[in-house]
This record gives structure tokens, C-alpha cells and sequence, in this order.
């Protein structure tokens, strides 16, 4: 059965799917749990006077820039669906550079980062239906998720968003040891720039919707002629006015940036669906390029960049049905991601809206 025709909350035994502890109903229990700590999270917050109302992870934006998809002219038949079906095709995007943390830290701290690409004027049926022309990739990076058992994630979360960044750390005994090794290396990032980093999917997705569908994971990687020395990022993390989004402004002051968006197809029990704590490795599941990100020169400073990037939405469900997210992760991070947007905007006092293609500035 393709779940993308049916009820999009049936898994797709045929790609590998399960859900957790083999029961649908305590998948959705889960989710409503793990929804309603972070509503209390993120309302508590509000409610101590920290407005606006943040996001519970990638709160702070480190930039938002206007971006084209440009699908490669090459792709392969077999792998020609949904935003690929057409070769040649460009979509303008926005694309949210961010940090990992539910807290506005300093740039200095190490952290995961975040990088969520929507496509506009993307035509056909959505798998959500706030988002009508929207196709959104939300990537990370890393590679790999930090825990992929629902009920260990419930309990760090309860731990996690008790109350500060110092805090955060005693989610840390709930975890198992190769959940924590996953989390320390997630969350332990130091980087100068976001625009020099590569960002992976870390959940798998769904290309297709017949028979011939296959698992996916996607990343976007930098083109970048000659890496910064050690040295000197070094140099710019301890620059007095050291600042990420600064950083990015000052490159794309001056010259266009680009990124390669690549897939890795599934293989076999070395690139599982579920267990989203394993990396993909590219030596098993070499990546394929199907697109090319160009992000002009822009200036992203000003306040009405500012403002449309803390109200935009982004969710892995904001999606054509060629794209399905796949695994218990993803299916938990739907009823997340849509609530806790509703939620945040209603905090707010801001209508949730759509971006379209002709806003771009």
C-alpha cells in the first residue's frame, strides 16, 4: 500500500517502515506527549515575559536569505519525482540559517545548526494543507538524529526544557551511551559561518509515490573553492564582534554562494529507516546530485528580512506526496512542528501566512 494515497499516518512496510513498539496507538500518544511538554516549555516562556514567542529547538536565526533551486538537467529517469520530475526546473526559496538550541545562546557555544530550505510556487497536492505551494527540506549538521526511541525523548525533553541552558544538561542521564555520543557530537559544533558548513537530512524521506518509490536521505554541501585554515576560524570565533549572521552578510556583500543538494538512496540494513541514529554512510550509499543552490548577493540585515524570517514556517510535512517523510521521528515531528507553529504565532498575534514568489527582496 502507498501511504501517500491512504491515511498519511500508515507507515510503509514495503520502505521499511514501523511504527513504535509495533503499536499505531502509543506512536500517537507519544506525539501528543511530546507536543504538550514543549507547549508548556514554550508558553512558560512567554509568560515570564521573553517575547516573542521562540521556536522550541532552532530558535534563533543566524540568517535568512533568497535562494534558487536549480534541478540539475541530468537526473537520472528512475529518479524523476516530485520537484525533480522536471530537470532544468528552478524554484525561488527561502532558505533559515540557524542555531540548534531552544535558548539564545552566544555564537561562541557549541551547538547544532540548522539549515531549512522552502521552495514557493511548488504546484500539486501537499501532504499538509497550511502551505499550499511550498515544498520544505529541514536539514541539520549532522548526519544522524540524537535519539530515535520516543519514550527516552520524552523524558530528556521533560529534563531539557526544565528551565535555562545549564539545565539542558541534565536530559543528558536519560539517554543511553550511543544516544549520548550522538548528542554530544550534534550538539558540539563550532562554526565561523553558516554558509561553510554541510547540512544532511538525518531522517530519511520517501522520492516517488508508485512502485518503483524508494528511501532517500538529502544534504546540502557548500561549494567552496579553498576551506578556511584551522587558523583561521580560530581567528574569527575569537574576533571581540564575532557574529554568524554578520559573518554570512559579509560574504554575500560581495559575491553569490552556492551549495550542491545531494541524495543517498537506501541499500540495505546498513542505511535503516528507523534507527535514524545511523549514519548513511557515503561509501555504502554514494550521494547523488539533484540540484544546485544559488544564493545571491543579497543584504540580509534589514528588519523586514528579520521579521519574514522569525515568521516563517518550516515543516518536513510541508511537502509533495513524492516526498513523504519516513520513521517514527518524522511522523512524531508532524503533530510538533504544526501545533507548536499554531501555538507560536498565536502567542504572537501573527497570522500564519505563506511566503510567495513575488515577496522576494
Amino acid at each position: 500500500m502507498n501511504p501517500a494515497t491512504h491515511d498519511d499516518d500508515a507507515i510503509d512496510a514495503a520502505l521499511g517502515e514501523r511504527y513504535y513498539m509495533n503499536d499505531r496507538g502509543a506512536e500517537r500518544r507519544f506525539a501528543e506527549e511530546i507536543t504538550e511538554i514543549i507547549r508548556e516549555f514554550v508558553g512558560r516562556r512567554f509568560d515570564e515575559g521573553r517575547c516573542p514567542a521562540l521556536r522550541d529547538a532552532h530558535a534563533q536565526d543566524t540568517g535568512c536569505v533568497r535562494a534558487i533551486f536549480r534541478v540539475d538537467s541530468d537526473i537520472p529517469r528512475e529518479l524523476q519525482h516530485g520537484v525533480f520530475a522536471r530537470p532544468g526546473t528552478e524554484f525561488n526559496a527561502w532558505i533559515r540559517f540557524s542555531n540548534g538550541n531552544s535558548e539564545v545562546l552566544s555564537p561562541r557555544l557549541p551547538d547544532a545548526r540548522g539549515m531549512a530550505i522552502k521552495l514557493m510556487g511548488v504546484d500539486g497536492p501537499k501532504l499538509l494543507d497550511d502551505e499550499r505551494q511550498s515544498q520544505d527540506f529541514v536539514m541539520a549538521n549532522n548526519p544522524g538524529f540524537f535519539v530515535d526511541d520516543l519514550l527516552r525523548y520524552k523524558n530528556s525533553l521533560v529534563k531539557f526544557h526544565s528551565g535555562g541552558y545549564l539545565r539542558q544538561f541534565l536530559a543528558i542521564p536519560e539517554l543511553k551511551l550511543r544516544e549520548i555520543l550522538r548528542a554530544v557530537r550534534v550538539n558540539g559544533t563550532w562554526i565561523t559561518n553558516p554558509l561553510f558548513s554541510q547540512y544532511w537530512s538525518m531522517t530519511p524521506y520517501q522520492l516517488g509515490t508508485d512502485a518503483q518509490r524508494i528511501a532517500i536521505k538529502f544534504s546540502a554541501k557548500p561549494r567552496i573553492d579553498e576551506w578556511p585554515s584551522v587558523g583561521a576560524r580560530i581567528a574569527t570565533l575569537l574576533d571581540p564582534n564575532f557574529c554568524l549572521k554578520k559573518n554570512m552578510q559579509a560574504v554575500l556583500s560581495s559575491r553569490e554562494m552556492t551549495f550542491d543538494f545531494f541524495i543517498q538512496r537506501y541499500v540495505d540494513h546498513r542505511t535503516p529507516v528507523e534507527d535514524t541514529l545511523t549514519e548513511w554512510k557515503e561509501s555504502v550509499s554514494p550521494p547523488i546530485r539533484m540540484a544546485k543552490i544559488i544564493i545571491p548577493r543579497q543584504d540580509l540585515s534589514s528588519e523586514s528580512r528579520g521579521s519574514l524570517c522569525e515568521h516563517l514556517s518550516f515543516n518536513p510535512w510541508h511537502c509533495l506526496p513524492e516526498h513523504r517523510p519516513l520513521g517514527a521521528v518524522n511522523r512524531v515531528r508532524k503533530t510538533i512542528y504544526r501545533e507548536m507553529s499554531k501555538y507560536r504565532h498565536q502567542l504572537n498575534k501573527a497570522p500564519l501566512r505563506e511566503p510567495m514568489p513575488e515577496e522576494l527582496g
